[in-house]
């Protein structure tokens, strides 16, 4: 991986991040398996050729931090353990911040935005930590619930007494309780995944299966049925045909399309620059 340093940031600030592969060859980490089998692929394939600036790897370097101020916590357990489990032609792999032993819990420390927690967005944290217990139970520990202890990097005081809907404090704690069906549902989970990435590396990057509209963080597009002289749409529609069929009853004048664009693509995804789709959106 290449690293830019565009605003001239000390050494030290680059000697903190973690630029080596996430997973060894034919192994798949519990936060991979929640990705694309098209981003995984592209990203340990052209990972050499990968450029990133070195400050906006800020939050990464933060959350390095935090997790080894809690590694010194002292209780019954053990932190940082690894677990790896054959699946298929690989391996599953899972590194546990803090397994409470006394009271069958996993720990792991986040760091998160405000918005995640507004917005109750936990489905990943569930499926990542479930992969954790599946992983544990296959080496003959068992987990009764896993407990996400997020930092909210944004937090503001001042919004969270103007609004109670808002989270309160700069911590919470997202509870996942494991359950017989839970632990089936996510092995089912499991093997589509590997099996995936698996016949994924057999091809090229312009065979690689697209990712779905969820894994681009893509929204449904919009028809806008609008009127001459009005900046706000009338209504919004999800299919054009529909927006055509009541633009008349609702006064309008002319249809604009607002196609959702895919977020994650332009700023959160690493080897976009080796993506044909993402290639296809900037042409």
């Amino acid at each position: 991986m290449k690293v830019t340093n565009e605003l001239g940031l000390p050494q030290a600030f680059i000697n903190a991040l973690n630029l080596e592969k996430h997973n060894a060859e034919g192994c798949y980490s519990a936060t991979t398996l929640l990705k694309s089998a098209r981003e995984v692929v592209l990203t340990n394939r052209h990972f050499d050729d990968i450029e990133i600036d070195v400050a906006d790897c800020v939050w990464q370097i933060w959350g390095t931090a935090v997790h080894l101020i809690f590694e010194r916590a002292g209780i019954e357990g053990f932190t940082e353990e690894k677990f790896e489990v054959p699946v298929s032609n690989s391996k599953v792999t899972g590194r546990v911040d803090l397994y409470d032993l006394e009271n069958e819990t996993i720990y792991d420390w986040k760091t998160a935005s405000t918005w995640k927690v507004q917005f109750n967005d936990f489905t990943d944290w569930d499926k990542q930590g479930l992969i954790y217990a599946w992983l544990m139970k296959q080496n003959g520990l068992k987990v009764k619930e896993i407990k996400f202890v997020a930092l909210l990097k944004d937090h503001s005081k001042s919004k969270a007494r103007k609004d109670f809907e808002y989270p309160q404090k700069p911590v919470v704690v997202h509870t996942v309780k494991v359950t017989e069906e839970a632990l089936a549902e996510i092995e089912k989970y499991i093997l589509e995944k590997v099996q995936a990435f698996e016949n994924a590396e057999k091809l090229s990057d312009s065979e690689l299966p697209l990712c779905t509209k969820d894994e681009r963080w893509q929204d449904n597009d919009k028809f806008a049925v609008m009127k001459e002289g009005r900046k706000t749409a009338i209504k919004l529609f999800e299919s054009r045909e529909e927006a055509e069929a009541n633009m008349k009853a609702l006064g309008g004048t002319y249809i604009e399309d607002r196609i959702a664009e895919p977020r994650k693509c332009a700023d959160y995804c690493a080897c976009k620059d080796h993506c044909p789709f993402y290639k296809s959106l900037n042409k």
